[in-house]
């Protein structure tokens, strides 16, 4: 369904998530944006002690979030070519001009071996960084009017949770029932270990999102802290590089979080709370994002 244009606010009046309706702001570039209700009260982050694979920086910590958007689908191909037409994000590095991972002219590989996986309009943009993922919700922002962001890390575990507990939100481990629901090294997808999968590939979680699981990881917009405790408690993201150190360690400085494993990693690390880090100038084959979107009071 595409809403009516820039400036127009719908997205509050359509049903909360698990409705199964999606809304556009503009149908040239625009996401499908899925409306998240706030969580109950009680809501925790992080996964506890008991669950396989658990990490120190996944402490339990509860948090109380407003309702927002969010992205169906990690942001496509073509959606990010539109803001790159448009000259409000750089070409991703596998499109880059002068660069050697350039699949056109450039002399490296890197990317060219995932062939149309990689240049599909409807497969997840990769080769982007923080920063372009940014420029990319800023774009969207003065192209709507409405305000565009990456999720927090909150807001990311919350939407693909789905209101789950378990490490994934259909169960404790890989389906058993034959149904392939995400891309990883051992999930039974053609595209394990190879290629991303394109963006509404599987099954998406109840609330009606795609590849929360496995395929790219994705942007958040907070500074990685391991001390999750230290956190803000409302949902928004950690935006000062304040991170207390942790026992005999240096604190984490510099580095923004990234969610959902990726379809070159195992499924133990696209677990709900598996939280991973890079500088925000990294890019690869493996990382892409999606956006959040903040609704009318």
């Amino acid at each position: 369904m595409v809403l009516p244009a820039q400036g127009a606010d719908r997205a509050a009046d359509l049903p909360v998530a698990g409705g199964g309706k999606v809304f556009r702001d503009c149908d040239d570039g625009c996401p499908a944006m899925v409306v998240v209700p706030s969580s109950p009260e009680g809501f925790k982050i992080g996964s506890p002690e008991s669950e396989p694979n658990h990490t120190d920086d996944e402490t339990q910590v509860e948090v109380a979030i407003a309702a927002f958007a969010i992205g169906a689908t990690e942001v496509t191909v073509a959606e990010y070519k539109a803001c790159v037409a448009a000259g409000g994000c750089k070409p991703p590095e596998w499109l880059e001009p002068g660069g050697q991972h350039n699949i056109e002219t450039g002399s490296s590989r890197y990317y060219r071996n995932l062939g149309d996986n990689l240049t599909g309009p409807e497969q997840p943009v990769v080769g982007v960084s923080y920063d372009d993922a940014t420029a990319y919700a800023a774009w969207l922002t003065s192209k709507t009017g409405h305000t565009y962001r990456l999720p927090s890390e909150a807001q990311w575990e919350f939407a693909a949770r789905a209101g789950t507990h378990t490490a994934y939100w259909w169960g404790d481990t890989l389906p058993s029932d034959g149904v392939v629901r995400a891309a990883c090294v051992g999930c039974g997808s053609e595209w394990d270990g190879k290629a991303p999968a394109p963006a509404r590939a599987f099954q998406p979680n109840p609330w009606g999102l795609f590849n929360v699981h496995g395929n790219v990881w994705e942007w958040t917009a907070d500074f990685y802290c391991d001390d999750t405790a230290s956190g803000p408690k409302d949902g928004s993201p950690r935006l000062t590089d304040d991170c207390p150190a942790q026992g005999d360690e240096p604190p984490a400085r510099g580095v923004r979080s990234m969610r959902g494993g990726s379809v070159f990693y195992p499924a133990k690390v696209m677990r709900s709370a598996m939280r991973a880090r890079n500088v925000p100038d990294f890019r690869n084959f493996s990382v892409g994002f999606r956006v959040a979107r903040d609704l009318a009071p």
